[in-house]
């Protein structure tokens, strides 16, 4: 199992370049990925996609690639001045469109990356895409690593809340046919109270006992929400990504969770049944985190 959150790095040193590929990937219902990488790498995104795809399925993917040329390879620029006198006609045409005044200065040209060519032997795509390729698949292994790791503490955590929510099942089952005698004591001690006024009935009292006993009693739910839990741990424990069928879990688990609250008519059960749905909250909040 493994988490959507990691970071991975890897890095390729060459004669005239340096190119490193930053990984980092948090919570996305789908896969996603961001670039920010030089204009001179535009075209190898969707190969880039393709490659992170094969090994992560969900999460919001930034890949940050930085790529510095050697001052060897700087030194062999050059301006290309049939683009520089393109960008002096262009800017002296706008500046008279506009009515500007002052005049076109060297600075507004050469402030132009595609002014700028290598003169040696040029960096392009199809020469930097191996070593992209390798350097990312680097970072793809380094990211699933912090993945990994990140999913395995998830997977503890997320096991120790599950068991403190079925230890709060079982405590709201054995409550509830204490909760039924406590409602009979009660209406006995008020019946009595009343002293002559009221003759103690006891069949119209065993009724009002029935009812009550249905309206809180609370055993489908607890059935249900083990089953959840067991359905639950299998799940954490299967391979593959499996964050959105934990997701549609904890929405079964929340649907009983509520039930239970909306039957609670006593103090004691009203706060076993909230704590319970706290668990089952953090479990969810903990599940958007897995891939």
């Amino acid at each position: 199992m493994n988490s959507m959150t990691g970071f991975g790095r890897a890095e390729i040193r060459k004669k005239d370049y340096r190119l490193q590929i930053e990984l980092s990937s948090v919570n996305s219902r789908f896969l996603e990925c961001v670039f920010r990488m030089p204009r001179v790498l535009a075209g190898v995104e969707s190969r880039i996609k393709e490659l992170v795809a094969q090994s992560i399925s969900r999460g919001k993917v930034t890949v940050t690639v930085n790529l510095e040329e050697s001052p060897a390879s700087v030194s062999a620029a050059a301006i290309d001045p049939d683009i520089a006198e393109a960008y002096y006609r262009q800017l002296k045409r706008l500046k008279k469109r506009l009515n500007i005044s002052g005049d076109v200065e060297l600075g507004h040209i050469i402030a132009q990356p595609e002014l700028l060519i290598n003169s040696a032997k040029g960096l392009d795509e199809d020469r930097l895409w191996p070593d992209v390729q390798r350097s990312l698949l680097k970072a793809i292994a380094e990211l699933q690593k912090m993945r990994g790791e990140e999913g395995r503490n998830l997977k503890n955590e997320m096991s120790r809340r599950v068991k403190r929510a079925a230890e709060l099942v079982q405590t709201i089952e054995k409550q509830s046919p204490r909760n039924v005698a406590a409602y009979k004591a009660r209406l006995e001690k008020r019946i009595k109270e009343l002293g002559s006024e009221i003759t103690l009935d006891a069949q119209r009292l065993a009724e009002e006992v029935t009812i009550y006993a249905d309206r809180s009693d609370v055993t489908e739910e607890c059935t249900r929400l083990r089953s959840h839990f067991d359905l639950f741990l299998g799940t954490l424990n299967a391979p593959g990504a499996t964050g959105k069928r934990l997701n549609f879990i904890l929405q079964e688990m929340g649907r009983e969770a509520n039930t239970i609250g909306s039957k609670s008519i006593d103090s004691a059960t009203s706060t076993y049944a909230i704590t319970l749905k706290e668990e089952i909250e953090k479990l969810r909040e903990q599940a958007q985190n897995i891939e």
